[in-house]
């Protein structure tokens, strides 16, 4: 075994019916998105909750440099030195201290954003540049987060002070993700089948390595990598903002055959913690009004109770609890 690996507690390779292909995703111009591509964008939200994004104006050398030191950092260093790391995770990437019935075949380094963090670091090591890249990936997430979610509040009606707090964009979270190479000639799964707890959730993934695959219409459908572009996941946290109008996608990762290693970063913007999600005046919810940090800890209650989260039809309008 790659002395890189963690020491999964359990060997997860598996029978999955590989993903179908064909799907092909809408492909979004952020300079548009409040303008000429809203109603795109509209559609995008109600059909599959997922789209691609270009024209996003993240540099192509900074996600290069963090994918090239992350992939030096987590795919090249023994497990002991990486899981003394602070942000270093394996297996799940939030809720460590909690029973999980599936360990996913994937490690990272999580970094949580908050304004004005220092995003330039000339001298240090590897891990300490890390954060200072991930940090100024964070900025660039933050600013494309506001603008779609600005596009999608105007589209719903939200008041000034929704819009506001139904988005903290400046305090999201980044994770880096490795998967390491499957060690068995069957698929392994690098995340459980799973929708997002955020508002958005926007991912950049290696270039040439793909994985990821949604579910629609009950068949999980692979998702082809597009140099380049972003993809954009409609998450949790939007879906109860519309009543149940927009989707939340839901979404795993294979993990790579035997010889190849799989990276991506994923932004997860969140409303702040007391903002009360409902739908807008005057539109209809299939949920009652409740807030993130109420939803964040019955997601962990569940997931402690029977190692799965359960989400939202927790919090359907006509469910007693």
């Amino acid at each position: 075994m790659d002395p890189s690996c963690p020491s999964f507690p359990q060997a997860l390779p598996m029978q999955l019916q590989p993903g179908l292909p064909g799907l092909e995703l809408p492909i979004l111009d952020l300079e548009r998105v409040g303008s000429e591509d809203r109603a795109a964008l509209v559609a995008a939200c109600r059909d599959l909750g997922m789209f691609r994004l270009v024209k996003h104006g993240v540099p192509g050398e900074l996600c290069g440099r963090l994918l090239e030191l992350g992939q030096q950092l987590l795919g090249r260093n023994p497990f002991d030195l990486k899981k003394e790391q602070a942000g270093y995770f394996w297996g799940t990437a939030a809720l460590q201290s909690l029973r999980v019935k599936d360990v996913n075949w994937l490690e990272g380094l999580h970094l949580d954003l908050v304004p004005g963090m220092a995003s330039q670091v000339a001298d240090g090591d590897g891990w300490i540049r890390i954060r200072a890249l991930m940090a100024e990936y964070g900025n660039h997430m933050a600013r494309i987060a506001r603008k779609l979610f600005d596009a999608l509040a105007a589209e719903l009606g939200l008041d000034g002070q929704q819009t506001a707090s139904y988005l903290a964009e400046r305090h999201g979270l980044l994770r880096l993700y490795r998967y390491p190479p499957c060690p068995s000639s069957d698929s392994c799964l690098g995340m459980e089948p799973h929708t997002d707890s955020s508002v958005l959730s926007i991912i950049l993934a290696q270039d040439h390595v793909g994985g990821l695959q949604v579910l629609r219409d009950g068949a999980w459908y692979d998702v082809a990598p597009a140099p380049g572009e972003l993809l954009v996941n409609l998450a949790d946290m939007l879906q109860a903002i519309s009543g149940g109008l927009y989707q939340s996608v839901r979404h795993r990762v294979l993990a790579s055959r035997p010889t190849t290693e799989r990276l991506s970063l994923c932004y997860f913007a969140f409303p702040q913690d007391d903002a009360v999600i409902k739908a807008p005046n005057g539109m209809s919810s299939i949920y009652r009004p409740f807030s993130q940090r109420e939803f964040r800890e019955q997601v962990k209650a569940d997931i402690k109770a029977t190692g799965y989260k359960v989400g939202l039809s927790r919090f359907y309008a006509t469910t007693s609890r």
